[in-house]
């Protein structure tokens, strides 16, 4: 329970960091993994995924500004991810990976819980050869995910059967606290979420930023435009 605790701490402290950090540093970081991934189905998955985040994570979004202010829309992460994967074989490792990756290009750390000792150890051995921080993929088994949900996880990813989805499903609904982001991978031959192309937007929380860029606070004339004359 100490190594569980200490492990939420330490991929918390590395989500601070690696959410403010600039998409083309992420994406640098994310190619330096899939570079020292073992399988070239596994670094297929990096990139897919990698591609598609650029083309909706990086985007800053301009909104209206209707009294003279500058109005943003962007994404971040949410927090700290957990990656649950039930099942051992190598679609679920696929379906893991992309997950995985679409997670950290939203600006997530990650806790992947697997009794997949193989796919973990190419995994691990792939982070560490990497560029991407320290602590920002943590690894445990699947035993210890019950633990692990019991800190301030903000999403979940999950690779297994449906009965372990919708008993997971009613684990999280249960939880007090923030509203954690599920995603559930349960058709292991489709691989439906693993495939699909928007899957990061699964791992953001929106967010604005609003800049006053007028002398006094934005155009005045325009809070009294319903005024009588």
């Amino acid at each position: 329970m100490v190594h569980q605790v200490v492990s939420f701490t330490n991929a918390f402290s590395a989500w601070e960091n690696w959410n403010l950090t600039d998409f083309a540093a992420k994406s640098e970081c994310l190619l330096s993994l899939r570079d020292s991934l073992v399988k070239p189905e596994y670094a297929a998955v990096v990139s897919f995924h990698l591609e598609q985040a650029s083309k909706i994570v990086s985007v800053t979004h301009q909104l209206v500004g209707p009294t003279g202010e500058s109005n943003e829309l962007y994404t971040a992460g949410r927090g700290v991810c957990v990656i649950a994967i039930e099942s051992v074989n190598e679609n679920a490792r696929l379906a893991a990976l992309a997950q995985c990756t679409a997670a950290l290009a939203a600006g997530n750390s990650i806790i992947l819980c697997s009794d997949d000792t193989q796919f973990t150890q190419d995994l691990e051995a792939a982070y560490e050869k990497s560029s991407l921080p320290v602590n920002l993929l943590h690894f445990a088994s699947y035993d210890a995910l019950n633990q692990v949900l019991e800190s301030d996880v903000r999403g979940v990813g999950f690779i297994g059967s449906s009965s372990g989805e919708k008993a997971l499903n009613r684990q999280l609904a249960a939880r007090e606290g923030a509203i954690v982001s599920f995603v559930a991978e349960t058709d292991l031959a489709a691989l439906e979420v693993a495939h699909d192309p928007q899957l990061s937007l699964r791992f953001i929380t929106e967010r604005t930023r609003t800049i006053n860029i007028t002398a006094v606070g934005g155009n005045a004339t325009l809070l009294g435009a319903s005024d009588p004359v």
